[in-house]
This record gives C-alpha cells, sequence and structure tokens, in this order.
C-alpha cells in the first residue's frame, strides 16, 4: 500500500494496549500526531471494547470526525455520542447459557449489557455477588449506565448485546469449557477468552454477535467513509477479525504474539508511542 495523501486510508486503532498507554493515558505525543493527521484531511477512528462512556473519558483530547466503534463492535456511535447505529444483539439463546452459568456456579456471574431505548445499560445481579464483578463495579460507581436487577428475569435478554464473564486462573478452565461449548452451539456468536492486559491473572470471557465484531463495525464504518483501503492497528485477541479485513494489519510490539504474527507489519510498543511514531513517520514528517 503505497497512498499518497492522508485522506487516501482509513486508520482505525485499538484502545487499550495499542493507542493507551500501560496506564490507560494517551500521550501528548499521540494526540498531538493524530489530530495532525486528522487537521491534513487524514481518516481516523478508533475500535475498542470499552463503552462509550469508558471511551470518551480517554480519548476526549482528539478531535475525532469518524464514527466510532465501542463494546468490541456491538455499537457504533457518533464522534459526540449523540447518535448511535442500532445494537448488534446477541441471540436469545447464548443469553440464557450465560445466565444459566449464573445460577449453576455462584462464582461466576455475567455483566450484561442491554440496550433500553437509546441507552445503553449495564446489568447484574447484586445479590449474587462475586469479588470480579464487585472491583469492576467499584471503578464505575457514578455511571449512568448502571442497572441492577433483582433477578435475571428483569432482563430483556432480546436486548442484550454483550456479555462479559471475569475470573482469575482458578476458574479457567471452567471459562475454557463454556467457551468452546459457545463455540461449538452458538454460530451467530463471536467468543473470546482472553487476559486482562492491565491485571495479569484476571480472565475475559467476552460474547457478541458475529455481525457485532470489530471487523463487522470497521466495514461499515469504512463504507460510509467512501470504502477507502483500511489501515488497522491492534495488540490482543479481539483485534484478529479486524487484522483478517485489513489492507494492511500493524501490531504493536507489546501485542500478543499470534497477533503479532497475523499482521503485516509490526510498530513500536504503546509505551513508546507506536502508533504516533507511525504517524509521524509515514504521513505527518513527509509532509511537512
Amino acid at each position: 500500500m503505497n497512498p499518497h495523501r492522508p485522506g487516501d486510508v482509513l486508520i482505525v486503532s485499538d484502545l487499550d494496549g495499542t493507542l493507551l498507554r500501560p496506564d490507560e493515558t494517551i500521550s501528548e505525543r499521540t494526540v498531538d500526531a493524530i489530530n495532525a493527521y486528522i487537521a491534513a484531511g487524514g481518516l481516523f477512528t478508533y475500535a475498542t471494547a470499552r463503552s462509550f462512556t469508558s471511551a470518551a473519558r480517554v480519548t476526549r483530547d482528539l478531535s475525532l470526525q469518524l464514527p466510532v466503534i465501542t463494546y468490541a463492535g456491538a455499537v457504533i456511535l457518533s464522534p459526540d455520542g449523540v447518535t448511535f447505529s442500532k445494537a448488534a444483539t446477541l441471540p436469545r439463546s447464548a443469553v440464557c447459557k450465560l445466565i444459566q452459568v449464573a445460577q449453576d456456579h455462584s462464582d461466576l456471574q455475567p455483566i450484561i449489557f442491554a440496550m433500553d431505548g437509546e441507552r445503553d445499560r449495564l446489568c447484574w445481579v447484586p445479590a449474587r455477588p462475586t469479588r470480579w464483578v464487585d472491583a469492576f463495579l467499584a471503578k464505575r460507581q457514578n455511571d449512568p449506565r448502571l442497572a441492577p436487577l433483582s433477578d435475571w428475569h428483569e432482563l430483556d435478554q432480546a436486548s442484550a448485546f454483550y456479555v462479559s464473564l471475569i475470573s482469575d486462573g482458578h476458574l479457567l478452565g471452567r471459562l475454557t469449557r463454556l467457551h468452546d461449548e459457545l463455540i461449538a452451539t452458538e454460530p451467530d456468536c463471536h467468543v473470546i477468552l482472553t487476559e486482562d492486559i492491565y491485571r495479569p491473572g484476571e480472565w475475559w470471557l467476552e460474547v457478541t454477535s458475529k455481525v457485532g465484531t470489530k471487523a463487522a463495525a470497521i466495514m461499515a464504518v469504512q463504507q460510509q467513509s467512501g470504502g477507502k483501503p483500511l489501515v488497522c492497528i491492534g495488540d490482543n485477541q479481539n483485534d484478529l477479525p479486524m487484522f483478517a479485513v485489513a489492507e494492511l494489519a500493524l501490531a504493536v510490539a507489546n501485542a500478543a504474539p499470534n497477533v503479532q504474527a497475523a499482521a503485516h507489519g509490526v510498530i513500536p510498543s504503546n509505551l513508546n508511542d507506536g502508533v504516533a511514531e507511525w504517524l509521524e513517520r509515514n504521513w505527518i514528517r513527509q509532509r511537512r
């Protein structure tokens, strides 16, 4: 790929482990590089497993103009979060299986994200706590999405679009079996099991619709942006689908080994502002 102008391609970056440094912030250098690229007519957005509420806090200094991709591709929003596309909801059968896990195992409880009108909600059952869910919620005490349930029967299962199960290594075998079962029995679901990059030893099973992956969402944004060739940058397992549809897939140096192997090239790590370095080298310095 040898584009001549910033607007010749659409660049999509993951956030955690890629654009964000290990302390979950974006460096001033990276902000400046991205904003300079956009100001020159460049097409840039992000694709993250975070919600818009969480992603907006860490990307507030970016001059984003294109739709942003959240919940690992399940929800696409305008860069200000005001308007969104219809959420890619999960099959009821998958939601039922995940809720049944909570009924059968007190040490596992799903966190289920669902749409309520035009508002995304974070649903859980406080009467069935686990220390991982408690830790997750402790960081979101004033989050407007919080929607505790007295029982899972209160949930409109047709509105669920993203489910997480969190545990440590002691329950990894159980999560692995559930991961394999969902892959075998729920062909319309995209299922990943990955270790948290900020908290080693903490494992996340994440379930979205097959039409709610980063790849599907990126292709929708690509179509809205004039069908420009894709450059995708990432570090973890849920970035592999977007690598598969990219003309140029780049992994940061801190990426998982199989993610680096799937990429067309490796750029410096998130600690070393790899995305900024690549933008400066390929777009900004050359055009000054």
